[in-house]
């Protein structure tokens, strides 16, 4: 894409009188589509203007811009709430018509107080653009303020977030609930976390935080702990006594709604669901909530007790689940559709492991197991306080002397780590790529370091070996890194003539999983992917099928806690349109916030002018010894003091993003 005009990052590109074929590349990722049917022409917003054709209006952009910042003000510093206030009455007097050259001026000498002067990045970042806009286009707005030219009505879309926020799948506005904290008004923190996500206990445990990686605080001396922070909201509400929110529309609309499966996708769009006030009813194949939190997380991350605490809040708005219940032979579309249900979300996750594809794999080997698979036994199987063996219910859970994981995600990290908690004498990572490449949290990495985890890297599985029809090893070859593979990372090579054997008397495939979507066989036209996942519309996860849907593992392939959210809260906005009998779809806001996070709401090389060294405060942990001898509870929780000490690092980066919106979609 091609620009006319742009002051992105202070780089000034001025096309204007230029033919178009002269014109410069953008210097922002930005859609020439708004949708369907209206292209976006300009954009004003955090790091400046840009302008990608001539269908816009500086002024009138401007001015929505203008008003966009004054509503999306805290109104807790005065150089904001009144100067953007002031701004707003300027430019109502500059589009009638009777603006004078002393109100742009104005204009300029306000945007630069309250830059200055303001706490966040509304007032610190939002008025740049203005004075940028009045300093290359004044002629537009000297001939507004004469009267000379009226506003064009084109529309002007705009997001509120916050570089935090821009990364978040469920989309939380993660820098309220953390001021909520650090005032000490835990309850108006949790709900503010559960305006995006009913979650807040099980992803302040595990969820993977993309959200810290793109904290600007990271810029000045370390993120902050939005995760843990997002812990201690709803650990505070379930350690006292108070009120929790009630559901005003329980019940109130008649259509009844499936959810398949009880897994954090499926819990999340019921709750959804249920605020909408449907009837929603949750169908689960286990006897236990949760899904894969529940079978493939370890208790010493995410306690049983403490989640089913958490599933009751969803009980308590309305959500009835029901479990044992396999969808495609105890119930099915048909049998359902029969009992009045008039849509479907499908959340049925990802839980049959990978094979390693090694020679030896298909002849049933004792002593190799699939890592969702021994993981589930050992939720079933080993209670929070017993570790020792004698513990165990007879052969319920392997114990081998030595144990290979093969892989080196998250499911890999709690196969190992679970095995150390169970007594086992030799536990290795086989992987082959370096630790660098490693796709597990590196939390998790350093905490299976500590506990005694061993690490093989460069290595690649390649064969089974037995000795008298028992498990003996795994043959395995050295890699070497050659060049980046289609996911970015270095593609390992093989070293010829490096096999060697690694003993083991077990050994646990956790290189990924597949989804069962056997069910599918009754809706054929639900179209899937050769990867046995459920093909989508990406913006609302409607099927080819108008009353189902589908959203986490199952649509994008295992991915993690926090990406499933994110797919229930879009679908069930989606279901939500669809019984209603409205246009599924997204609204303005929502492209908005696709487009911010195009451009990139958050640039690691920026320079921002803050003090450093506040230090993050540390997760408390129990003793190695402690971590090691039981199932309990690694990380302890903040205590109040740390929490709200730890939230008033926060430096509330939040941004406005506006996009001109003309006539014209996507050709």
């Amino acid at each position: 894409m091609k620009v006319l005009f742009s002051t992105w990052k202070d780089k000034v590109i001025d096309n204007r009188g230029k033919p178009q074929d002269a014109w410069t590349d953008c210097p922002v990722k930005l859609p020439a589509a708004f949708d369907a049917n209206r292209k976006l022409t300009a954009f004003m917003g955090w790091g400046g203007i840009v302008v990608t054709e001539g269908q816009f209006d500086m002024v009138e952009l401007a001015a929505n811009y203008t008003r966009a910042l004054q509503k999306s003000s805290c109104g807790k510093c005065f150089p904001c709430r009144v100067g953007t206030r002031v701004m707003q009455d300027i430019f109502g007097k500059i589009m009638d018509g009777k603006g004078t050259p002393a109100d742009i001026k104005q204009l300029e000498e306000l945007c630069d107080s309250i830059s200055k002067n303001s706490k966040c990045g509304i007032g610190q970042l939002g008025p740049e653009p203005v004075v940028q806009a009045v300093q290359y286009f004044k002629d537009d707005f000297i001939a507004y303020s004469e009267g000379r030219k009226k506003a064009s009505g084109l529309s002007y879309p705009y997001k509120m977030t916050a570089p935090c926020t821009s990364a978040c799948p469920t989309g939380m506005d993660i820098p309220l609930y953390i001021e909520g904290i650090k005032e000490g008004n835990h309850a108006g923190s949790l709900a503010t976390i559960r305006q995006a996500s009913p979650m807040a206990s099980t992803l302040g445990r595990a969820c993977f935080h993309p959200c810290e990686n793109n904290c600007r605080r990271d810029n000045v001396d370390k993120s902050l702990s939005i995760c843990k922070l997002k812990r201690f909201a709803w650990d505070y509400e379930d350690q006292h006594v108070v009120d929790k929110p009630g559901n005003p529309l329980k019940h109130t609309r008649p259509e009844k709604v499936a959810v398949i499966g009880a897994g954090p996708s499926g819990l999340s769009c019921a709750y959804y669901l249920i605020l909408q006030g449907f009837h929603v009813t949750v169908f689960e194949k286990l006897p236990t909530v949760g899904g894969a939190a529940w079978t493939g997380i370890p208790h010493y991350r995410i306690p049983k007790h403490i989640m089913t605490r958490e599933v009751q809040y969803l009980k308590d708005l309305g959500v009835e689940i029901k479990f044992n219940v396999n969808f495609g032979k105890d119930a099915t579309f048909a049998s359902l559709r029969g009992k009045g249900y008039k849509a479907f979300f499908l959340a049925t996750g990802g839980d049959i492991s990978k094979e390693m594809g090694v020679e030896g794999e298909k002849d049933n080997i004792p002593g190799v197991y699939g890592g969702i698979g021994i993981l589930k036994d050992i939720t079933d199987n080993v209670t929070k306080d017993v570790v020792p063996v004698p513990g165990l219910k007879p052969n319920a859970v392997p114990m081998p002397k030595t144990v290979l994981v093969v892989g080196a995600g998250n499911t890999a990290m709690d196969c190992v780590r679970s095995y150390i908690r169970l007594g086992c004498e030799d536990v290795n990572i086989v992987y082959r790529r370096t630790k660098k490449e490693m796709p597990a949290d590196p939390h998790e990495v350093h905490e299976s370091e500590d506990e005694g985890v061993k690490y093989n890297f460069l290595l690649a599985p390649t064969k089974l070996v037995t000795e008298n029809g028992k498990l003996a090893g795994l043959e395995c070859q050295k890699m070497e890194l050659g060049p980046p593979d289609e996911s970015g990372r270095r593609k390992p090579m093989a070293v010829k003539g490096s096999e060697h054997v690694i003993k083991a008397d077990m050994i646990i495939s956790a290189i990924g999983q597949d989804c069962d979507i056997a069910y599918l066989k009754e809706e054929p036209t639900v179209q899937t992917t050769k990867w046995k996942t459920i093909v989508t519309n990406e913006e609302t996860f409607q099927t080819a099928v108008p009353d189902v849907f589908a959203g986490g593992d199952v649509v994008s392939g295992p991915l993690n806690l926090v990406t499933a959210v994110g797919h229930a809260r879009r679908a069930g906005q989606s279901i939500g349109q669809f019984l209603r009998g409205e246009q599924v779809g997204p609204s303005d806001e929502q492209r908005m916030e696709k487009v911010i996070a195009g451009i990139g709401a958050y640039d690691k090389d920026e320079a921002v002018p803050q003090a450093k060294g506040w230090e993050r405060k540390a997760m408390p942990i129990c003793s190695r010894h402690d971590k090691v001898g039981s199932f309990n509870e690694v990380e302890l929780g903040y205590p109040m003091e740390d929490a709200m000490e730890e939230a008033a690092r926060c430096m509330r980066c939040y941004i406005v993003g506006m996009a001109c919106v003309a006539p014209g979609g996507a050709q």
